[in-house]
C-alpha cells in the first residue's frame, strides 16, 4: 500500500472525514485528498502530524521511507514484519495443521551474513541480536507475530503456485490475499501501547 492509501485505511477505521483529519493534523483539506490519491506524497514532518492525529506510529504509514522509532508495540511490530518479509529474521519451528507456527518450538533466527550488525544495550551489558531475539518469546507480541507469519507464509505459498498462470481469477484471488494481508500487518502496527523501558 502507498502511504496515501495507509492513511485513508486509518481515516475510515477510525470513522473520520478528510475535513476532520485536516482538523486534527493541522494540514490542508486539500492536501489530505491529494495524499490519499497519491497525487502528493507528505513529507516528515506531515508524516508525523498525521500519524499522531489518526492515532498510529510514523512507520505505520510510512515504513522506512520515515525515521524508525521505536517507542510502541506498533513500532515494534511493524519493524519486526519488515524483517521477516526482507528474510532479515525468520521464524523457524513446527508447523502446526492451522498453519500457525506452534510457540513452544519457536526460534527467530537473524540471517547469518548480517547478524554482527545488530545488537543492544541494556543496563551496560551487551546483548547479541540472537539473544534479543531469544527475548520476543517472552514478550505478550509474539502471538501476534506468529498469526501474521502464518497469513505471509499461505500467501508466499499461494504466490510461488501460481507465478505463471494467467488465469485472471486466480490472479484477482492472490491480489484479494495480498489485500487481507495488508490489512492485518496495518492492524499489528496500529498499537500505541508505548514499549516497557
Amino acid at each position: 500500500m502507498t502511504i496515501g492509501e495507509k492513511i485513508k485505511y486509518f481515516r475510515k477505521r477510525i470513522g473520520i472525514t478528510q475535513a476532520k483529519l485536516a482538523e486534527l493534523s493541522g494540514i490542508h483539506p486539500v492536501s489530505i485528498r491529494k495524499y490519499e490519491i497519491n497525487k502528493m506524497v507528505p513529507q516528515v514532518a506531515q508524516i508525523d502530524r498525521l500519524a499522531e492525529a489518526l492515532g498510529v506510529s510514523s512507520f505505520a504509514l510510512a515504513g522506512f521511507e520515515n525515521n524508525i522509532r521505536l517507542e510502541t508495540v506498533g513500532d515494534f511490530m511493524g519493524l519486526m514484519i519488515m524483517l521477516i518479509k526482507t528474510k532479515i529474521v525468520s521464524i523457524n519451528g513446527e508447523r502446526e495443521e492451522s498453519g500457525m507456527t506452534n510457540a513452544d518450538t519457536v526460534e527467530f533466527v537473524i540471517n547469518p551474513f548480517i547478524t554482527n550488525f545488530f545488537g543492544a544495550k541494556v543496563d551496560k551489558t551487551d546483548l547479541s541480536a540472537n539473544t534479543i531475539l531469544y527475548y520476543l518469546k517472552n514478550e505478550n507480541i509474539l502471538s501476534d507475530i506468529l498469526k501474521w507469519e502464518r497469513i505471509n507464509h499461505r500467501y508466499e505459498k499461494c504466490a510461488a503456485e501460481i507465478c505463471d498462470t494467467s488465469d485472471k481469477e486466480l490472479i484477482n484471488i492472490l491480489e484479494e490475499l495480498k489485500e487481507q494481508k495488508e490489512v492485518v500487518e496495518l492492524e499489528l502496527q496500529h498499537s500505541s501501547i508505548l514499549l516497557e523501558q
